[in-house]
C-alpha cells in the first residue's frame, strides 16, 4: 500500500526490441523526476537511524512522504497499527477542516430569558484559558467583565431570576471511560463539557506563613464558592507539600510541608458547567451585580441548532478554529482536542439528518472514519477512542498519519494545520529540540508510558517537501533514546534537501 514507486517498462515481446522501443524508453526515463544527490542517500541513512534503536524488541513504524511526487520514499512497518499518544490529534485537527471548515469559530451565547442570566454553550474549550488570555494580556475573566460591562450598560444592576447554562451541544459524559484513574487528576485528564471555564481546572499555590509549623497559606484561581480546601499543609521543615483530590469531588486536601511558595498548576474540576457558571455570578457580584436565584442546567437549543424566540442576546463569545488549532498542535492541550472531536461529530451528525444530535467520542468518531473516507486514505487498523491521545485503546499506523499529512498539504485549508505544529527550536513542544535546524520541522509530538511519536513535515526554502511519521512502542526506561532517533531522521530528511558543495 505504502510502497516506494517504481516505474518499470515492459518488453512488448520475448525478441530483440526495435529501434522505435529503445528510443522510446530513452525518452521515458529522461522525462521522469530526477531525485536529488541528497534522496539518493536518504534510505540507507534512515534505516541506519532505526537500528541504533537501544531494544531491536521495540515496536517502530515509519513513513516517509515526498510531497513534491506523493510517492512514499521510505517506509516501515507502514500498516501496523500503534498506540499513537498525542499524535492521535492529528486526525482531530485534520477531520475539524474538512468536517467543520476553515472559517469556524465556536459561539457562546450570553443572554436573557426574561427575569434570567442564560448561557448556550458550544463547545468552546478557550474561555479562561490561561495562554491565550495571556496572549491577549488580559486574564481570565476578561470575557466576564465584558458580560458584566455590557449589564451594567444597560442598566442591569440585579437579575432576579436564575443563572441557567445549557450544555446539550455535548452529551453528558464528560471522562472517557478508557482514561486511568490515576491520571484524573491531572489538567491533561480534564472533564469535557459544553461550557468549559479555565481548562476545567483549578490552580492552587501553597506558600509558607510566617511561623513554622503553622498552616500553609492556600490560595487558588479562579474565584468560585464551590472549591472545599482541607489544609492540613504546615510550615517550614523538610518536604514538600501534596494535594490530593478525592475523585468526583470539590475537595483538595493540601498536606505535608512548605518552606518557599509552591504552585501545584493545574487539579481538574470534575463539573465543568458549574465551575464556568459559579466562577461569572462571582465575577458579577463582585462588579455589584447580584443573582438573586440559583444556578440551575436547563436544555434551550432547539433540535435544529438555533435558539429559541424568547432568548435576547447580549453577546456572542467567538474561538476561531486556528486558535483551538494552535493549543492542540504546538501546545498539546487535551481539553481542546477534546472538545474539537465532539464539536466534529455534533457537525458530521447534523449534516447527515440525525435529528437533535449531541456531540460526543462515539459521532467523533464516525466523523474520523468519514474524513478518512473523503481523503482516501485507508482506515484499517485505526482506532479513534477518544481526540487527545491520551486513551491507550487509540491506534494508527505511521501510514496513515503520513498519509494524511500530505492530504493536508494538497488543500488550501490545510495550511491552518501545518501553522498549528509546534515548530522545532522556536515554539511548542519542539522548542527545545532540533535547535540546529531551527524551523525546518513542524511536527505533533507524543509521549506516554512505552510511547514516543513524532509526526509532521520537513521543509525545503519554499515550504513542506516531506511528510513524515516515525513511532515507537514498548520501551521501558527513558525515551530519550527513542527521541534523539527521531530527531536524527528530521536531519537526515533535511539535510536531504540541503544543496552539497559543486551540487546542481
Amino acid at each position: 500500500m505504502f510502497g516506494t514507486h517504481v516505474t518499470s517498462l515492459s518488453r512488448r515481446d520475448p525478441g530483440r526490441p526495435g529501434i522505435g522501443a529503445v528510443f522510446g524508453a530513452i525518452v521515458a526515463l529522461l522525462l521522469l523526476p530526477r531525485p536529488g544527490a541528497g534522496q539518493l542517500q536518504i534510505k540507507p541513512e534512515l534505516r541506519s537511524a532505526l537500528a541504533a534503536r537501544p531494544h531491536a524488541e521495540v515496536r517502530l513504524g515509519a513513513c516517509v512522504i515526498d510531497l513534491a511526487t506523493g510517492d512514499t520514499i521510505f517506509a516501515e512497518n507502514p500498516d501496523t497499527p500503534f498506540t499513537p499518544a498525542s499524535n492521535m490529534k492529528l486526525f482531530v485537527m485534520a477531520t475539524a477542516l474538512s468536517e467543520l471548515g476553515s472559517n469556524f469559530t465556536f459561539e457562546t451565547i450570553f443572554a436573557t430569558d426574561g427575569t434570567n442570566l442564560v448561557i448556550v454553550g458550544d463547545g468552546d474549550p478557550a474561555t479562561g484559558d490561561e495562554k491565550l488570555h495571556q496572549h491577549r494580556g488580559e486574564s481570565i475573566t476578561a470575557d466576564f467583565e465584558r458580560w458584566a460591562t455590557i449589564l451594567l450598560d444597560t442598566g442591569v444592576s440585579a437579575i432576579p431570576g436564575d443563572l441557567v447554562i445549557d450544555e446539550s451541544i455535548f452529551d453528558d459524559q464528560w471522562v472517557h471511560p478508557s482514561w486511568e484513574e490515576g491520571d484524573l487528576d491531572n489538567w491533561y485528564a480534564a472533564p469535557v463539557g459544553g461550557l468549559n471555564f479555565n481548562d476545567n481546572c483549578i490552580d492552587i499555590t501553597v506558600s509558607p506563613s510566617a511561623s513554622r509549623d503553622a498552616p500553609a497559606l492556600v490560595a487558588f484561581q479562579p474565584e468560585t464558592t464551590l472549591v472545599r480546601i482541607i489544609n492540613k499543609c504546615r510550615s517550614g521543615g523538610e518536604g514538600t507539600p501534596v494535594v490530593h483530590h478525592p475523585p468526583g469531588t470539590f475537595e483538595y486536601v493540601i498536606s505535608g510541608r512548605c518552606s518557599k511558595r509552591w504552585p501545584f498548576g493545574s487539579v481538574s474540576f470534575p463539573d465543568p458547567g458549574l465551575l464556568f457558571a459559579d466562577s461569572l455570578r462571582m465575577v458579577l457580584e463582585n462588579r455589584g451585580i447580584k443573582v438573586a436565584g440559583t444556578i440551575r442546567r436547563k436544555r434551550l437549543r432547539l433540535p435544529d441548532g438555533g435558539l429559541p424566540p424568547s432568548l435576547t442576546v447580549l453577546a456572542r463569545r467567538t474561538t476561531s478554529l486556528s486558535n483551538v488549532l494552535r493549543r492542540i498542535g504546538k501546545d498539546s492541550q487535551n481539553l481542546f482536542a477534546e472538545c474539537l472531536l465532539k464539536r466534529s461529530g455534533y457537525a458530521w451528525a447534523r449534516r447527515h439528518g440525525v435529528l437533535d444530535p449531541q456531540g460526543s467520542w462515539s459521532l467523533g468518531r464516525q466523523a474520523v472514519l468519514a474524513f478518512m473516507r473523503r481523503a482516501d486514505i485507508d482506515a484499517d487498523g485505526l482506532v479513534v477512542a477518544d481526540g487527545s491521545g491520551l486513551s491507550r485503546d487509540n491506534a494508527c499506523t505511521a501510514g496513515q498519519l503520513a498519509s494524511l499529512l500530505a492530504w493536508a498539504h494538497a488543500q488550501g485549508k490545510g495550511r491552518l494545520l501545518y501553522e498549528g505544529l509546534s515548530v522545532a527550536g522556536v515554539d511548542g513542544s519542539l522548542r527545545e529540540r532540533l535547535k540546529d535546524i531551527p524551523g525546518r520541522v513542524h511536527a505533533k509530538t507524543g509521549t506516554m508510558r512505552g510511547v514516543r511519536t513524532l509526526a509532521g513535515y520537513v521543509d525545503a526554502e519554499a515550504g513542506p517537501r516531506y511528510a513524515f511519521a516515525v513511532l515507537f512502542n514498548g520501551y521501558k526506561g527513558p525515551s530519550t533514546p527513542y527521541k534523539q532517533i527521531q530527531d536524527r531522521i528530521c536531519r537526515v530528511l533535511a539535510g536531504s534537501l540541503t544543496p552539497r558543495p559543486g551540487s546542481e
